[in-house]
């Protein structure tokens, strides 16, 4: 069993469920070339407008109609999108570009054993869309196409023009009083072919399910892109916040299906005569949640300034990653919780940027001033390797238990060895013989040799010191805590 969904009006619906002002307009979508109309809103179609009048006419009929350019583009890529959402609970799903699609209903009989069933959860699914369609059933993918497009339920009682056959085929089989797919059934087929043609044959084989559909199965996309025309232009951020905020919750409906979450938004907006805006958005952890999203959006974005109307906005989400496990806590649950530390440090990071907020990692090398790197905020701590093994100190004095002070001077400092008492020691760390060797001037080596102690100074302060053999003089490399 196959169901075929007719969209005649996809693009303008999806339009007026993200800007519901429109739906007390007349609003349509009209084909630039042909300046005909190609969508139209219950509103326009009370009025007298229906898709095909030419948009001089639609104006005559109402003169506060909202009239938008059609664009065939985003008509397909509403319909990726819807039948990206149909693929949660729909297996197979083959596009009917630009305005429809089937369904193949066989692998679904186990879960719905019933078609109703299966209309029932497809009505569900298509509730959120607050799209007009039209539905047809039928043995093969053709029947259910002309059901749902003459919206009857009896493939005997569609209308022959309903049938895909060229319009000249069509007029024939009218003018010999044929008006009806059940009439022409009537007629065998070796006679049918005859008098019209060998085309005719082949669709009536197609409708019987004589020969096998060749239909693509459609594959969901592994990113979210969204875009759409604004109902006026907007001059101001604050213009833009409702529109967003509506995009946002179909990119948290998008990842919570795939329970994923994206960690770089890009907002584009298209203005009339000037290149597109684009906005890039970087989080140091992930996200999926409409409301923090949009929290993070106003933290980039209070400030800007439009430097033209925006008459379009796109929204795209990338870098999609398996979305993190947070733990609450059992026993508190009825305490005012902290601000997680994911949700503080992509704040910290919109607010300042990405280049003042970053997390510290160590590095497989020997010397401490290059045994540490910069890593992307919120990333864990990674065991050094290659550490001395000399690490057995003393909790009492607060050292690290890898032997290592928490706190390294950005350069070392020279102290006077006589005002430190030496206390452990010593760990020699040396440039290993496998890595380039620096040379001077005249070509002698200079590797570093040096040995680590740790010390106490006159005030009794732990610091890490060490005696470099090339420069023969002791260094402060940090403090212990």
């Amino acid at each position: 069993m196959w169901v075929y969904v007719q969209l005649p009006a996809l693009q303008l619906d999806r339009m007026q469920a993200l800007q519901p002002e429109l739906k007390g307009l007349p609003a349509v979508l009209y084909g630039q070339q042909e300046q005909r109309v190609v969508q139209a809103n219950a509103t326009a179609m009370v009025m007298g407008i229906q898709p095909g009048c030419s948009l001089s006419d639609a104006w005559v009929l109402a003169d506060n109609l909202a009239a938008y350019p059609y664009r065939e583009a985003q008509q397909r890529h509403l319909l990726q999108q819807l039948a990206a959402d149909l693929y949660q609970v729909f297996a197979l799903i083959s596009l009917d570009a630009p305005a429809g699609f089937w369904l193949d209903l066989k692998p679904m009989r186990k879960l719905y054993p019933d078609i109703q069933q299966s209309q029932q959860q497809l009505m569900l699914q298509l509730a959120p869309w607050q799209l007009r369609y039209q539905c047809g059933s039928g043995a093969t993918p053709l029947v259910a196409k002309m059901l749902a497009q003459a919206g009857v339920t009896n493939a005997a009682d569609v209308p022959i023009q309903y049938l895909p056959c060229a319009p000249k085929l069509i007029e024939k089989l009218q003018r010999l009083g044929l008006h009806t797919l059940g009439a022409l059934q009537a007629i065998p087929r070796a006679l049918a072919g005859q008098r019209m043609g060998q085309e005719l044959v082949q669709w009536l084989a197609r409708i019987q399910g004589e020969q096998h559909e060749s239909l693509h199965y459609f594959q969901p996309p592994q990113w979210f892109y969204q875009r759409f025309c604004l109902v006026a232009e907007a001059r101001s951020w604050q213009a833009l916040r409702f529109p967003l905020k509506r995009m946002l919750q179909e990119l948290e409906h998008f990842l919570e299906g795939r329970q994923q979450e994206t960690r770089y938004l890009q907002l584009v907006l298209h203005h009339r005569d000037h290149e597109p805006t684009r906005i890039e958005i970087g989080l140091a952890h992930g996200g999926y949640l409409a409301n923090e999203l949009d929290n993070f959006c106003q933290l980039k974005i209070a400030a800007l300034k439009l430097v033209a109307p925006v008459l379009e906005l796109g929204l795209q989400a990338k870098q999609l990653h398996p979305r993190s496990k947070q733990h609450g806590d059992l026993l508190n649950s009825g305490k005012k919780q902290r601000k997680p530390l994911p949700r503080l440090l992509n704040e910290l990071q919109l607010r300042l940027g990405q280049a003042r907020v970053f997390a510290v990692q160590t590095a497989n090398e020997w010397l401490p001033e290059q045994a540490w790197q910069r890593a992307p905020a919120g990333a864990y701590l990674t065991p050094t390797q290659g550490a001395g093994k000399n690490t057995a100190l003393t909790h009492e004095l607060g050292v690290h238990p890898l032997g290592r002070p928490l706190w390294l001077l950005p350069q070392p400092q020279p102290v006077q060895i006589q005002q430190w008492q030496l206390l452990r020691g010593p760990e020699r760390h040396c440039t290993p013989w496998w890595q380039p060797q620096p040379h001077d001037m005249n070509g002698i080596a200079q590797g570093v040799c040096r040995d680590y102690w740790l010390g106490l100074n006159s005030l009794g302060q732990p610091g890490w010191l060490f005696y470099d053999y090339q420069q023969q003089c002791w260094w402060q490399q940090g403090w212990f805590s």
